[in-house]
């Protein structure tokens, strides 16, 4: 068979891929394999197909062997690297795709993938560099979003601020966009931007519990307390676990002399998350306003235990004041 009738096999292998015929595909490229088998390209096409049904060893094996016939065969390792992120093997991620990035800077896709990784691993600092690498590639408005997103993680503020604005004409849409710039302009103390950035996202997805609890904060912010409240209870209708608007609502009840339900909300946030500074702490002060003075001091002591920067603080004088 000749080489032109090989890579006929791997194109209709392609087509079909892309056209969602996995099976047809994975035969087209184990054929064109039996007639070739040091053909890098099949090897990688092979692979790609294997790791999008999730066969991580086999496609893993596959991308290997391409490598080993093709050692400068970048498209290989940006497509390991990307299994291995789908994997979240992390650190086999990042040497692959880096590699890849050393065979071709402008390997977008390569550029893409350690922009996520490094995002997902909490280095915003590296997810801004390699977004901003891809916007140079291939500007997009997605990518600004991104990198808004990076930028945020960092507190660069007014930079993420220009980001999110530049790609607004073409993501006004985009919930995340709209929540993304809530945050910001409610760590800038504008509170009614804030506001109505969160709203803009509730409007298209009303079951974002994250968007809504920034919501209640600017409410809170505002003095609107009772719509805070409300937002609230909406969210643990949504989502039961969210201890973080259980504690918030216990806080407000708690200021409004609704002891026992603040107790009771403090309760069910420790059930899921005994160590939680929060719940401990105030938990504490309502069992003091109880007097049960014992209780209170164990409590305390628990609350000082999780090392949280601000309660233990705030457990250790109350404590004292005890003493």
């Amino acid at each position: 068979m000749t080489t032109t009738e090989i890579k006929t096999l791997i194109r209709e292998g392609a087509e079909l891929h892309l056209a969602g015929q996995m099976q047809e595909a994975e035969t087209k490229y184990r054929e064109a394999l039996t007639l070739d088998e040091s053909n890098a390209v099949a090897h990688n096409n092979l692979g790609f197909l294997l790791a999008q049904t999730r066969k991580f060893d086999e496609a893993e094996q596959e991308y290997f062997r391409a490598i080993e016939i093709s050692p400068e065969y970048s498209t290989a390792y940006t497509n390991l690297g990307q299994a291995y992120l789908m994997a979240q093997r992390w650190r086999e991620a990042e040497q692959y795709l880096l590699k890849a990035i050393s065979l071709d800077e402008n390997d977008f896709h390569a550029n893409e993938s350690l922009a996520r990784l490094f995002m997902m691993k909490g280095d915003a600092h590296r997810s801004e560099f390699f977004w901003k690498k891809c916007y140079a590639l291939q500007p997009q408005s997605s990518q600004l979003i991104e990198m808004g997103h990076a930028l945020v993680a960092q507190k660069k503020l007014d930079e993420a601020l220009d980001a999110l604005k530049n790609a607004l004409p073409e993501e006004e849409e985009n919930p995340r966009l709209y929540s993304l710039l809530g945050i910001i302009y409610f760590a800038k103390y504008d509170f009614g931007s804030a506001i109505t950035c969160f709203k803009r996202t509730l409007g298209m997805e009303p079951e974002n519990t994250d968007a809504r609890h920034n919501l209640a904060m600017s409410l809170l912010k505002t003095g609107q307390s009772a719509e805070a409240v409300n937002e609230f209870r909406r969210i643990l209708l949504l989502s039961p676990d969210h201890t973080e608007a259980r504690n918030n609502l216990a806080v407000i009840e708690l200021a409004a002399d609704e002891t026992e339900s603040a107790l009771n909300h403090f309760n069910l946030t420790l059930a899921q998350e005994p160590e939680n500074a929060k719940a401990l702490y105030y938990k504490s002060v309502i069992l003091l306003l109880q007097g049960k003075t014992d209780e209170a001091r164990q409590t305390l002591a628990a609350t000082i235990a999780t090392n949280h920067v601000d309660y233990k603080a705030k457990a250790e004088e109350m404590l004292a004041t005890m003493n």
